[in-house]
């Protein structure tokens, strides 16, 4: 194995150990809700890596993490997961991508599409809801999700772009 596939392994590796803590223990956790930063070591091994190791990463932690709390292993949520980290690597990867074309629509399809849209839609089967019910109780979630985005996004871009200068 190279070299640099051991440091990206090893790097990757920290990044899940960081959703992990972010996501289940330093984020706000309800039975429907999650309002936190878990979201910025997927987001920045998504723009570091590109999408098959941020969806990658996503799936591991999801698993990982649900072993550690009280919320058990559903793969349909483990399924949104991946394709939140898949969505970051998307949109993100590229060093061109600025605000309109990278973390705008990576905001939006990410907290509206698979955040909102997909994660209530599984919550509802979960736990015998109505749909409409689910989408509303997590709007204000939504909400907060496009907002950190908005804001954290293109700070973890130009702190990305600095560790590639450290390469």
């Amino acid at each position: 194995m190279k070299n640099s596939t051991v440091r990206t392994l090893c790097r990757v590796a920290v990044l899940i150990a960081l959703e992990i803590v972010f996501s289940r223990f330093l984020s706000l956790n309800t039975q429907n809700l999650r309002i936190g930063i878990g979201f910025v070591p997927i987001a920045l091994c998504g723009i570091l890596y590109g999408p098959w190791w941020a969806g990658a990463a996503a799936g591991i932690a999801d698993v990982l993490g649900t072993f550690l709390t009280p919320y058990g292993l559903y793969p349909p949520i483990t399924l949104t997961a991946i394709l939140t980290g898949l969505f970051f690597g998307l949109f993100l990867h590229r060093k061109n991508a600025g605000f309109l074309t990278g973390v705008l629509p990576c905001a939006l399809v990410n907290a509206a599409g698979l955040s909102l849209g997909l994660q209530s839609y599984w919550l509802s089967l979960l736990y015998h809801t109505p749909y409409a019910v689910q989408v509303a109780a997590r709007l204000a979630e939504c909400a907060v999700l496009v907002i950190l985005y908005l804001i954290l996004l293109p700070l973890m871009q130009r702190f990305a772009l600095k560790l590639d200068h450290l390469k």
